[in-house]
């Protein structure tokens, strides 16, 4: 997968493929408005090609926050070509401080638009 820019609601992404790293920027999440991640792995599936970062490890009541991008399955471009994702946010509560709740994830679901690079 090339390197591509994609935007939503509150959220921006930007995946620089040459050096694998990945910058969030976005308000309402967890951790700070914009996050640079290093050495980002890159999985494909059936449905697609999937990259998960930490936003936040844990919090004051042991929440952690994970960010799953969900993007097409694509071959190298030579030019710009346009493609959507999707971002989940993850908030995992299973290492609650006084034990986790009977529902230990939530999701927030986000559509991506932008440009993969050619």
């Amino acid at each position: 997968m090339g390197s591509f820019e994609l935007n939503g609601q509150d959220i921006s992404v930007r995946y620089t493929a040459h050096n694998k790293t990945l910058v969030v920027r976005g308000k309402n999440l967890v951790g700070h408005e914009e996050q640079t991640f290093s050495d980002v792995k890159l999985s494909e599936s059936g449905i697609g090609v999937t990259i998960t970062v930490v936003l936040l490890d844990s919090s004051r009541n042991g929440t952690k926050s994970l960010l799953h991008l969900l993007l097409p399955g694509t071959a190298r471009a030579a030019k710009d070509v346009a493609m959507t994702g999707v971002a989940i946010v993850v908030s995992d509560f299973s290492h609650l401080v006084g034990g986790a709740p009977p529902v230990h994830h939530s999701y927030a679901t986000k559509s991506l638009t932008g440009t993969m690079h050619g």
